[in-house]
């Protein structure tokens, strides 16, 4: 039989002992309560970080709706959160908050890429008809996107600067090379020479800067016989001459290193020569012969670097132009923004607050026309001719085609859409009343409206059965 020794006996006895033994109980007790505590706490934190690092990662990936669900996730989490918790997911949600806008940068920039991708994919003859339509579908639906459309401009823009960087270096090789067959085609006045060389500048794209070499180079060889047959060392005389070839240098700083060396060959004239005699100093003499050599090698090498220098400089001209027109040429093919057909609705809505589908409709067609009209007018200032090539005359500009001119005049009462859409009426067709517009004939009646005689069927049928209209954007 177990026995008890005295020494635990007294210290059951002991009120302190009976005390510590409780505690050890409670704390044996309360021990689970404590793991389920201390694992809800690492389950919040990592539910935290897991949610923190998926949303930073969207974010460089660019991918804004995935930021959003791990911020909606971080907030769901609030309710439930102690103070210090809650403060710790203010935190993550103000950080990943601060990084939608760099991810809707790096979403456009994706975007865009991706845009440049497809029209390359199109560029495949062999590719499948079943996927060469789901990529235009695809091309079609990012190109509505106007932040999309702008940067893939931008991206088009400068595959173009490098390809034109790469054509203007074949054409400055192509001159190097074809150098003195112009200038001696100049010199033998061969122009079917020059013919077949203006032909080549030409498929370098650089024929007015051939042109301009041409012209530069046809007055320096004149310019260079005139002083020849009155050299010294064909005359045995003097040859004063230099000044208007000098002056005609394009800087100053050409003029004065010339022109150094020009009164270097005078002051041995004026200690050499005997003008009442017509004779020299022989040592005289050839000391001026040699001076009058560097003269015009110096002068013609000044030259040679003009006309070399004009055909740089039209070719420049010719590509800043290109460029311009290149740029206002995307711009044609931009979406129209949803801020500017609000602020346009606000000027000819009847309640800008609750624009009609077909308001909305011709708030975007003014605005589109509107902005060609623009672009083209600065094309043409630019290059006219070109202009007139690819848009046709200014009246011709915003004429209708010939297929909607023979459907207004069938159906005469479409004239207030068609007047919206290009701008103007054909000779002999008015719009009959006012009640047709948009807006009904007394709203149509105000001053500042007068010129928009808005869309009838041309712009319902655009609408949906519904009656909603969306641009898109």
């Amino acid at each position: 039989m177990a026995r008890f020794s005295q020494q635990m006996l007294k210290g059951l006895l002991n009120p302190a002992y009976q005390q510590d033994l409780a505690n050890v109980g409670r704390a044996i007790g309360g021990a689970p309560g404590m793991l389920v505590s201390r694992k809800r706490e690492n389950d919040f934190q990592n539910t935290i970080m897991q949610a923190s690092s998926q949303g930073v990662t969207s974010a460089q990936e660019g991918n804004v709706d995935a930021v959003q669900q791990q911020i909606s996730t971080l907030k769901a989490l609030m309710p439930n959160a102690t103070l210090d918790q809650r403060k710790a997911l203010f935190k993550q949600i103000q950080i990943l908050q601060q990084m939608i806008p760099g991810a809707k940068k790096t979403a456009t920039t994706n975007d865009a890429k991706a845009l440049i991708q497809a029209e390359e994919a199109l560029e495949d003859p062999t590719l499948d008809p079943t996927k060469r339509q789901a990529l235009e579908q695809r091309i079609a639906e990012m190109k509505k996107d106007p932040d999309v459309v702008e940067q893939y401009n931008e991206y088009r823009i400068n595959r173009w600067r490098t390809d034109k960087a790469q054509q203007e270096m074949e054409s400055e090789a192509w001159l190097q090379s074809n150098n003195s067959a112009i200038v001696e085609a100049i010199q033998e006045s061969d122009l079917d020479k020059l013919d077949a060389l203006g032909t080549e500048a030409a498929n370098q794209n650089s024929y007015d800067a051939f042109q301009k070499f041409v012209t530069t180079t046809t007055q320096n060889v004149k310019t260079r016989d005139y002083l020849d047959q009155r050299s010294t060392e064909r005359t045995n005389k003097p040859n004063l001459n230099y000044d208007d070839a000098i002056d005609s240098l394009p800087t100053e700083e050409m003029q004065q290193t010339v022109r150094a060396r020009y009164d270097a060959y005078k002051q041995v004239v004026e200690q050499g020569w005997n003008e009442e005699t017509g004779t020299w100093n022989e040592a005289l003499r050839t000391r001026a012969k040699v001076l009058e050599n560097e003269l015009t090698t110096s002068l013609y090498r000044m030259q040679d670097n003009v006309a070399i220098q004009g055909f740089r400089e039209t070719n420049a001209i010719r590509l800043a132009n290109e460029e311009t027109i290149q740029k206002l040429e995307l711009q044609l093919e931009e979406p129209i923004r949803d801020i500017d057909i609000t602020r346009r609705l606000n000027l000819i809505a009847k309640d800008s607050e609750k624009p009609t589908a077909e308001e909305k409709l011709i708030a975007e067609e003014q605005i589109r026309r509107e902005t060609r009209n623009s672009i083209i007018n600065s094309i043409r200032v630019i290059d006219a001719d070109y202009a007139e090539e690819t848009y046709g005359t200014k009246d011709d500009q915003n004429k209708a085609p010939p297929e909607a001119i023979e459907a207004l005049k069938n159906n005469p009462s479409l004239a207030s859409a068609f007047l919206a859409k290009y701008g103007y009426l054909p000779e002999g067709v008015e719009v009959t009343s006012k009640e047709d517009g948009a807006f009904g004939g007394e709203y149509m009646s105000s001053e500042h409206l007068r010129p928009e005689q808005f869309y009838l069927e041309g712009v319902r049928s655009k609408i949906s059965p519904m009656g909603t209209y969306t641009n898109g954007r």
